[in-house]
């Protein structure tokens, strides 16, 4: 059997009845996250854009689009629900694969679930299979084809259409065409950080769209490729296939949760800048340098004076400025105002980043960073070895819904906030998924 069959194999017999709580558990809060992530995101110009996008171009529909009365077809959700997932950079990520599976895999999921009446249960196991698919076609992929292809969307792709395929019941034969599907139609952009400082967001909402859109064409017969995941060109199969069928080695226990507003790279040097301001009650006045010593992907996220609050979410100095002013990183932080904001250049200016090499040894399976503050009464250095809402140093399930509601309860009030939390927390025996989706009409 071919490596894209053995992995397919695995994915239709998973049988949600049999999944672990502790995996069904972690699944919940994926989806918390992602949701919390998308009501806030619904106020960025990118969710704007993108759904005046969709309701001109996608057909008409019953599924539901995140924050609005509207609705579109099953695809065209997908889309818009992926971009509002991904606009504000809070959404979860898996350290291995190098990006972040859930803004790709939950939307579609959530899509195929309301179309095909799916339960509570089914619909997260379907996300529990997306997200391994997603990982194991990330972390499998050759060196060339890493550094050449970055972007989530180029192998999120693939945890859209096993998540959606998943809810419509594929047999073996008509899942390895859809995965064909996905990847011979899906995103392919050049690989670059550069990439990241614009809406494009790593092509997450079109790839989770695409995957869609490859489960349904399989479904009415359409065939592409069986073996896709067999080209040794892009993917080391021994790698994909390691470890398959130990769900206590399910993917999607491996997630990270972001406590801040930025990309995830940044968050180690935030996490030691906000202890040793904590430890040393250290002043914005009496610091005099910022020194970041870290991993060779975040010495190149060095813009002093980012042009918008995409470009914003990727700067490691202004990052380090919002988190010594405020003492936390949100939306809100990451302001139009900000950009602006005198006090908070001049702080960004005083970063310095460089690239150590033992640090950088342990990338990517960690993110790494040491941060020494200079100020005119001493030195203050400290190193972060796994930053906060690592599986190593989680969120705990109150941090996640603190996380949750100070995102949303803005938007839909602390009533639907609190609905919301319940309608999530009840999913495994949940009979379908419209607790969740009614509420987020708004």
């Amino acid at each position: 059997m071919s490596a894209t069959g053995e992995l397919v194999s695995f994915i239709c017999d998973l049988d949600p009845v049999c999944l672990p709580d502790f995996v069904l558990k972690q699944a919940s809060r994926c989806v918390l996250d992602l949701v919390g992530v998308a009501i806030s995101g619904t106020r960025t110009p990118t969710a704007k854009i993108s759904a005046r996008f969709a309701f001109e171009q996608f057909a008409p529909g019953n599924i539901t689009v995140i924050g609005s009365r509207q609705s579109l077809c099953t695809s065209g959700a997908t889309w818009v629900n992926g971009a509002l997932a991904s606009t504000l950079d809070m959404d979860d990520g898996n350290r291995m694969a190098m990006g972040h599976p859930g803004s790709n895999v939950i939307p579609a999921a959530l899509a195929v679930a309301q179309q095909t009446g799916a339960s509570g249960r089914e619909f997260l196991a379907a996300i529990v299979a997306g997200y391994e698919v997603a990982v194991r076609a990330s972390v499998a992929r050759v060196p060339s084809y890493k550094d050449q292809m970055y972007s989530t969307g180029i192998w999120g792709v693939f945890g859209a259409t096993t998540a959606a395929a998943k809810l419509l019941k594929f047999d073996e034969a008509t899942l390895q065409s859809a995965l064909g599907i996905a990847g011979s139609h899906g995103p392919f952009p050049p690989g670059g950080l550069q990439a990241n400082h614009a809406m494009t967001k790593e092509v997450i909402a079109w790839s989770g769209m695409t995957g869609v859109a490859a489960a349904l064409l399989a479904q009415r017969g359409f065939i592409g490729p069986p073996d896709i995941m067999d080209y040794s060109g892009r993917w080391d199969t021994a790698v994909l296939l390691d470890g398959l069928g130990s769900l206590g080695r399910s993917a999607i226990l491996n997630t990270y949760f972001k406590p801040y507003a930025v990309c995830r790279w940044a968050h180690a040097p935030v996490d030691a800048a906000l202890e040793l301001k904590k430890r040393y009650n250290l002043r914005h006045r009496e610091i005099e340098k910022i020194r970041v010593e870290s991993f060779w992907e975040v010495a190149q996220l060095c813009d002093y004076t980012p042009s918008n609050t995409v470009a914003a979410q990727f700067s490691i100095p202004f990052a380090l400025a919002l988190a010594l002013t405020y003492d936390k990183i949100g939306p809100e932080e990451v302001s139009e105002a900000n950009l602006h904001n005198q006090a908070i250049l001049d702080l960004a200016q005083k970063v310095e980043l460089t690239v150590d090499p033992v640090l950088n040894s342990q990338f990517p399976a960690k993110t790494m960073a040491q941060v020494t503050i200079h100020t005119r009464r001493g030195n203050y250095r400290m190193i972060i070895e796994h930053p906060r809402g690592n599986p190593e140093n989680p969120l705990s399930d109150t941090e996640l819904a603190d996380k949750f509601s100070s995102l949303s309860v803005g938007i839909i009030g602390e009533n639907t906030c609190a609905k919301l939390l319940a309608a999530i927390s009840g999913l495994v025996p949940a009979k379908n998924v419209s607790s969740l989706t009614e509420l987020l009409v708004f």
